[in-house]
């Protein structure tokens, strides 16, 4: 009888133990806080981020991922000043940041080729650059845009003259050209285009791509800063690792990842229509092979860089193969 207490008594102890021991060993593991910048409001482009947030694609990686909107700084200088490591920016518009020597590097291309181009109210039947002549152009006077408009107008026998620049202080240039404030614009396809179709407004488009080889840009990129990425490179490639499956996710499951967008972002909550059909749009061009989903090929990075340079539009010139690297992706 004492032998059968004792082998009880022996028995809760050891379940007890071992019990204590599961709970040691199922402690939640702490995740690396990293802050991580979006360009602008969240919509499409950053739907493979929440994805991954949502599925929990960081926590695997050991990561807690921050996404935020950046307040009144652009995210390449907040990125640059190691402000923080990683954000969201575009291949164009960090040309000038490269030609001064910034310590910013590419890291990821969130879509495989450039798909702005072109938007007009469909009234003036614009079907290419040259019928661009003697129209109105909402603009940023920005000297780069300026040059790609010009490039695709005279490569089809345009006179960029003779277009009229209207300044554009709006985010959606839609709504301007609805109004009649200008009769045309750049904009990203997947965003403003179907914007404009579902509200019922009547447009053209065209892609810059299509009438300029160099002008094939990547547009949005992940950009990160280059003394992070020399001292956390293996935390780089996890946060990298997490994106690519939620953006890989994104291209097979459009619906869903466009369900998981609105959820981060209930600002778009009446918007599921367009969020939707933006969202189908885009999933096809994240990339054509999903396994190669965020590479950067170097061919086509120079060649817009070289472009910039054979024009001199800006006071310094970008070397080839500066400001991107494919090292961080797997």
């Amino acid at each position: 009888m004492k032998k059968l207490k004792f082998l009880l008594v022996f028995m809760v102890l050891f379940l007890v133990a071992c019990g204590t021991k599961n709970k040691v060993e199922n402690k939640p593991v702490e995740l690396k806080k990293v802050d991580f910048l979006l360009d602008w409001v969240p919509n499409t482009n950053h739907t493979g981020l929440f994805v991954a947030k949502e599925k929990g694609y960081f926590a695997e990686e050991g990561i807690d991922l921050d996404i935020k909107q950046p307040a009144n700084e652009s995210t390449s200088g907040l990125v640059i000043n190691n402000k923080a490591p990683m954000g969201i920016y575009f291949q164009d518009y960090l040309a000038p940041k490269l030609a001064k020597g910034a310590g910013v590097t590419a890291v990821a291309a969130i879509i495989e080729n450039n798909t702005s181009g072109i938007i007009s109210d469909k009234k003036f039947n614009i079907q290419n650059p040259k019928d661009l002549e003697n129209h109105k152009y909402g603009t940023w006077d920005i000297p780069i845009e300026l040059a790609m408009l010009k490039i695709i107008m005279e490569n089809q026998g345009g006179d960029f003259s003779k277009v009229t620049k209207i300044p554009n202080t709006d985010d959606n240039s839609i709504t301007n050209i609805a109004n009649g404030l200008f009769d045309f614009a750049a904009i990203y396809y997947g965003w403003d285009k179907i914007m404009a179709d579902n509200l019922k407004i009547e447009t053209n488009f065209f892609y810059f791509k299509d009438y300029a080889d160099e002008l094939n840009f990547y547009s949005p990129i992940i950009i990160a800063n280059n003394d992070y990425l020399k001292e956390n490179a293996e935390e780089a490639k996890k946060i990298l690792k997490a994106i690519k499956k939620g953006y890989q996710y994104a291209m097979e499951h459009p619906e869903e990842s466009a369900d998981i967008l609105i959820k981060h972002a209930p600002e778009l909550s009446n918007k599921r229509d367009f969020v939707l059909e933006s969202q189908k749009y885009l999933s096809k061009e994240y990339a054509s092979n999903k396994e190669k989903w965020g590479y950067i090929d170097a061919e086509r990075w120079n060649k817009f860089y070289n472009w910039i340079n054979a024009n001199n539009l800006l006071n310094n010139q970008i070397p080839e193969n500066t400001g991107f690297s494919n090292d961080y992706l797997e």
